[in-house]
This record gives C-alpha cells, sequence and structure tokens, in this order.
C-alpha cells in the first residue's frame, strides 16, 4: 500500500502533466508562424522575369486527383505571390513545375528503465543492500510529425532544371494544410533571390 508521501508525489505528478496537457493544446492554438529548413540547389537567372507557368504532372500523380488539386492550389498561391502568372497549358509557359510532397509520423525511442542492485560498504556493524530503479527523463513530445516538399523550377523550352527547392518542417503539432501553404510560401521566400545552400525560414501561417 502505498505511503502518504507517495501518494503526494504521485498526486503532483498528475496535476503537473495534466497542465503540460492544456498548455500543449492551447500552444497549438495559438500556433500563428512556423519555422521552415530550406535547402536550394541551383539559382534563378539574373534579370529573367518570373513569366507563366504550368505544372508538369508524372503518370504517378494523376492517380489522385483531389489530392493533387489541393498541392497544386498550395503551389499556385505561392507562385504568384512572388510573380508567377498561371499559363493556359503547358505549351505556352515559360516555367515548368514539378513538385513532390510528403507527411510522415516520427515517433522516438521510449526512455529505457534499468534496474540495478547496489551492496553499501559497512557503517559500524551494519552493512546494507539496496535495489534501485534507474530511468532516463521522460519526454511528453515523443511523437512528431513531418512535412517535406520538394519543387523544381525548369525552363520549358530546354528543359533545363533552374532551381531545386526542398522545404522541411518538424513539430509536435501536424497542422492542416496552412502547414503545406507554409512550406511551399518558405520555399521561394526572397525569389528570385534565393540564397544557394540550408536556411532556416520563418513563415506565417496563412489565415492566422
Amino acid at each position: 500500500m502505498a505511503t502518504a508521501p507517495t501518494r503526494r508525489r504521485f498526486l503532483a505528478l498528475s496535476a503537473a502533466l495534466g497542465a503540460a496537457g492544456l498548455v500543449t493544446l492551447s500552444g497549438c492554438a495559438a500556433l500563428s508562424a512556423i519555422q521552415v529548413t530550406v535547402r536550394t540547389f541551383g539559382a534563378w537567372p539574373d534579370g529573367r522575369a518570373p513569366g507563366r507557368y504550368a505544372f508538369d504532372r508524372l503518370p504517378s500523380q494523376e492517380a489522385d486527383l483531389a489530392t493533387r488539386g489541393a498541392l497544386e492550389s498550395a503551389a499556385s498561391a505561392a507562385l504568384e505571390r512572388v510573380g508567377f502568372t498561371a499559363a493556359p497549358d503547358a505549351d505556352s509557359a515559360d516555367v515548368l513545375v514539378q513538385f513532390g510532397a510528403r507527411q510522415a509520423r516520427l515517433i522516438e525511442a521510449p526512455p529505457r528503465v534499468s534496474f540495478g542492485i547496489g551492496i553499501g560498504m559497512p557503517v559500524g556493524r551494519h552493512g546494507g543492500v539496496g535495489f534501485g530503479l534507474n530511468s532516463y527523463p521522460w519526454y511528453a513530445d515523443r511523437v512528431r510529425e513531418l512535412r517535406e516538399m520538394g519543387l523544381l523550377l525548369i525552363d520549358r523550352p530546354s528543359r533545363k532544371v533552374l532551381v531545386e527547392i526542398q522545404a522541411r518542417h518538424e513539430s509536435r503539432f501536424g497542422g492542416g494544410d496552412d502547414v503545406l501553404q507554409a512550406l511551399f510560401d518558405a520555399a521561394l521566400d526572397g525569389f528570385p533571390n534565393l540564397p544557394a545552400g540550408e536556411r532556416s525560414v520563418t513563415v506565417a501561417l496563412p489565415g492566422r
């Protein structure tokens, strides 16, 4: 049977975890911006205007047009925000756009717990044997949501890839279409001056 001090410690821990849950929920609701890791390869040609764009779908991307349509809407909003305009068809486009996106759930390994036996040195006439429980700190946020997208801007006449951009966001809060929109916005942040290499971009979530 648990002693009074043990019960008090258990109740205190339960209250702390409950408060942490409330903070997590309120933090998710109040989230208005996210940090996105962006990697850029290549560079937009100096002096070249954004021009007209069209999406270049791969055959495998034609299967789920509903999902693809939502992704293309997010990409279109980001492209047109930096000056591109939609072409009526691929043949009249200056730039072809290819992209892919994925979402995954990452789960960290649970805390490890180990049992041990300790033998105490004698003090006076008595020694001692103790049993101990060792554990790693408890992680309340072992489950994390990952969203990634890759974007190619291709010169239509030559089919040369002008710029490749990758964007990645990882957090405890999965988010919805607004996070996807933020990934595209972060990928094109600063266009046409897109720094080569990796950078961190803080971008506002649409509608918040």
